[in-house]
């Protein structure tokens, strides 16, 4: 994979099937993809199997996948702060993420991301060292199966976050930057978070969002450039920090067509990249 090569969430995608998927991808010119592994139907062996035979053709590469639950409620904050990640049912929980390391290795993927699930911001809370030590066991297993464990920004603020992975001290676990998850979630500023976590950074979800200004209530997803992520400087602060990796397009609003919103994430990104080189 190129540096800053420009990819997409398949579940940004919404689709069907492993054929439709790769359909819309050869529709939208796109190489890279970050796999999404959140609905149980995609860990059918019939359709890994078939991701497999699309993946060998294609000769597209996948930058990692992702797990998630379909039981997390995303209602609200305080919901999903209580149903998300390994928050949650873990031991339950658990089974699913093996079965996503399995179908990992086996499609050769590298790297697992995921919402690990609220961690307290004060190491003091007692579920402060429950979290840890849960997200500790599932790097450990990845680890074992030579995969790298990426958690998402959004749910801790940065500096949370830099506590999470010293006190996890697991060689690895990198994070999947979501510049527009800092501000639905109301924790940071994405271009000074780049800046305070630059070294951890191993995957991008190029996202967009305005916050709501209000304690534990959603800010607004956008499309790409029409919400307060400043991604001139944020692409800027990432090749500045060193990243070299994809940038892979998120995007869910609700109600809108997914095909359009990716091309337009594309096209924006490229306009962007464009404009970078000429620095």
């Amino acid at each position: 994979m190129r540096a800053f090569q420009v990819g997409v969430f398949s579940n940004s995608l919404h689709p069907a099937s492993p054929d439709e998927l790769f359909e819309r991808l050869a529709r939208l010119k796109l190489r890279v993809i970050q796999l999404g592994l959140i609905d149980y139907a995609w860990h059918k062996p019939s359709v890994v199997a078939s991701l497999e035979r699309h993946l060998k053709r294609s000769g597209i590469a996948v930058a990692a996948s992702f797990f998630g639950f379909p039981d997390e409620d995303y209602s609200s904050i305080p919901r999903i702060r209580e149903t998300g990640g390994l928050a949650y049912d873990f031991e339950a929980r658990l089974k699913v993420i093996r079965k996503v390391i399995k179908i990992s290795v086996h499609l050769g993927i590298r790297a697992v991301g995921a919402h690990a699930g609220f961690v307290p911001e004060d190491p003091r809370d007692p579920q402060y060292g429950v979290m840890i030590e849960r997200i500790g066991r599932v790097a450990d297993e990845m680890k074992q199966a030579g995969l790298r464990m990426l958690l998402e920004t959004g749910q801790e603020t940065p500096d949370g976050l830099l506590r999470v992975l010293k006190d996890l001290g697991r060689d690895n676990v990198g994070i999947n930057f979501d510049p527009a998850n800092l501000l639905l979630y109301g924790v940071g500023e994405p271009v000074a978070a780049v800046k305070k976590l630059g070294p951890y950074i191993a995957s991008i979800h190029a996202k967009d969002a305005v916050p709501s200004g209000r304690k534990d209530q959603w800010g607004t997803e956008k499309l790409l450039g029409e919400g307060a992520v400043n991604y001139p400087k944020f692409l800027r602060a990432l090749r500045d920090a060193g990243f070299r990796g994809p940038l892979i397009i998120e995007c869910e609003i609700p109600g809108t067509d997914p095909m359009h919103n990716v091309t337009h994430a594309r096209d924006f990104l490229r306009r962007c990249l464009r404009e970078m080189k000429s620095d």
